[in-house]
């Protein structure tokens, strides 16, 4: 699927020579290069959100991530594009202490999320703004959940895909639309609902943050910087072919965004914001756009 580009030409072309070359689909074996999948720490919580393209997209795939997931040892994966929802529980089973859940609002292109469940205890899971489909073609799907004596809310979602930079307002159907709307949605859910709570938006969210501010979708949150940051701005303002979550394009279009409760966590000099070079350990972007998906997983770590 095409997505939002900076309009980089080598890059995308090399590849979309990746991408469409045939290959086996064989599990990982892991190596000496596991180290590249390390994130977490025991002293931390991270957050990781993960577009798995069509999960899952064979057999070999589940057996695949379900090595990768331990050794990523974040507490929190949000996952989108969740197509066989028994393929994930299947994935769940393989993983030693995670846990799933995922939602049904649609009967394809699901959220859901593996937690940690050594330290990670899981209040409530649900929906909001389910069938308002213009706005949320996936409702955004929210996990209540204990870490360390704190409470921490996470919504996970999948905007609206496709565009043109260019928000037309005569039709709301539009896709800048869709999205600007979806944030502002989002925001006062947080404002009505979550005023005092840790909350971290994540999802692929189908659009880049660090653009113009006449088709930006984000101004929403952009506009209170004394209420909202993305934690991965700094790679949204400098994008490279290493560290964006969707490299077919060199195009940042997953994130995640904290409220004010957690700019002090965010600010710790350990925290830290990065896409997991998965690919890498896979030995090439073609090997992991093959097995597992076009994007990179997005994680956050907190130090308290």
């Amino acid at each position: 699927m095409m997505k939002k580009s900076l309009g980089y030409t080598l890059l995308p072309l090399l590849a979309a020579i990746a991408l469409f070359s045939c290959g086996t689909n064989t599990p990982l074996v892991p190596g000496d290069n596991e180290s590249i999948l390390s994130f977490g720490s025991d002293q931390s919580l991270e957050i990781v959100t993960w577009n798995l393209r069509t999960f899952p997209l064979d057999q070999a795939s589940i057996q695949t991530i379900a090595q990768i997931i331990p050794q990523m040892r974040a507490d929190i994966i949000a996952f989108q594009e969740i197509m066989d929802s028994s393929a994930f529980h299947e994935l769940a089973n393989l993983i030693p202490n995670y846990s799933a859940h995922i939602y049904n609002a649609t009967s394809s292109y699901r959220l859901a999320y593996l937690y940690d469940t050594r330290v990670v205890r899981v209040n409530d899971v649900y929906t909001i703004y389910e069938g308002q489909t213009n706005p949320f073609p996936r409702a955004p799907y929210v996990l209540d959940f204990d870490f360390q004596g704190r409470n921490f809310k996470v919504i996970n979602n999948h905007l609206k895909a496709y565009g043109d930079n260019y928000i037309d307002e005569s039709d709301p159907w539009d896709e800048e639309c869709r999205r600007r709307l979806a944030c502002q949605m989002l925001d006062q859910y947080i404002v009505e609902n979550l005023p005092n709570d840790n909350v971290i938006v994540v999802g692929d969210m189908n659009d880049q943050i660090a653009e113009p501010e006449e088709y930006n979708v984000f101004r929403v949150f952009l506009d209170k910087p004394e209420e909202y940051r993305f934690a991965d701005m700094h790679i949204a303002l400098a994008p490279t072919y290493n560290n964006v979550s969707y490299p077919p394009y060199v195009s940042h279009i997953d994130h995640i965004l904290v409220t004010n409760e957690l700019f002090d966590a965010l600010d710790n000099a350990n925290s830290v914001c990065r896409v997991i070079r998965v690919d890498e350990f896979m030995g090439s972007w073609q090997n992991y756009f093959n097995q597992i998906s076009d994007h990179r997983p997005l994680g956050v770590k907190l130090f308290f």
